[in-house]
């Protein structure tokens, strides 16, 4: 992260101490500035409406609007907002959700400085972020989703090339498509052409349905 351009982050958080300890841990971070703190979805979703921050840490669970809603909406409306769910074990059920809705990583409530700032270096860059203690917790949470009355998931209808695989986890990792072909040495049309054999093999058509089913089906490696 540049520390000479100041990175503005809004808190999401119903839970006051937690909230104003993570504003505490963010303050200690060179190149960190607070935009805001909100205590539920309504109030963030007031606060961004004439300016946004750089990235949000989103809590999952809140009164009046949670997070899945306030994350939803935001995203439709300003397609570009980073967000980061934060969570704590026990939330596992609605990680797939945020997912779904579009955020950018997940972080537990325990974390600590190191893994904040390593996040939002990575979020800042426009990767994604997954904490190494909920990629498991969400891949079993995925693979659980399986069991409920819902439609047939995708499965996978034919073997990843190894140069797919690699193209796959870039994709997990948030990395455009030109950042992709920059980081394997090949053309921007080739990344396009593994992207699209990707999509074929796994049976979605978005990035977001492709991340979900890389970790469901343990293809994307940390």
């Amino acid at each position: 992260m540049d520390t000479n351009q100041k990175l503005e982050v809004l808190i999401v958080e119903d839970q006051h101490i937690f909230r104003k300890g993570l504003i505490m841990l963010l303050k200690e971070i060179p190149g960190i500035e607070i935009f805001g703190e909100a205590s539920n979805g309504k109030e963030f979703l007031k606060m961004i409406e004439n300016r946004r921050p750089d990235i949000v840490f989103m809590d999952i669970q809140m009164p009046v609007m949670n997070g899945i809603e306030a994350t939803q909406k935001a995203i439709d409306l300003y397609p570009g907002l980073k967000i980061v769910a934060i969570s704590m074990f026990g939330d596992e059920e609605y990680l797939v959700s945020m997912l779904e809705a579009g955020v950018k990583g997940f972080l537990l409530k325990t974390v600590e400085e190191h893994e904040l700032h390593k996040a939002i270096d990575l979020v800042a860059d426009n990767k994604n972020y997954f904490s190494d203690e909920l990629l498991p917790v969400l891949t079993n949470s995925l693979v659980n989703k399986k069991s409920k009355n819902e439609p047939p998931e995708p499965e996978l209808r034919e073997e990843l090339t190894k140069r797919e695989v690699e193209v796959l986890n870039l994709i997990c990792k948030g990395f455009t498509i030109k950042e992709i072909a920059d980081q394997l040495f090949i053309s921007q049309r080739t990344v396009d052409g593994h992207k699209a054999n990707l999509f074929r093999k796994t049976g979605v058509d978005s990035s977001v349905k492709l991340v979900t089913f890389a970790i469901k089906n343990n293809l994307f490696q940390l």
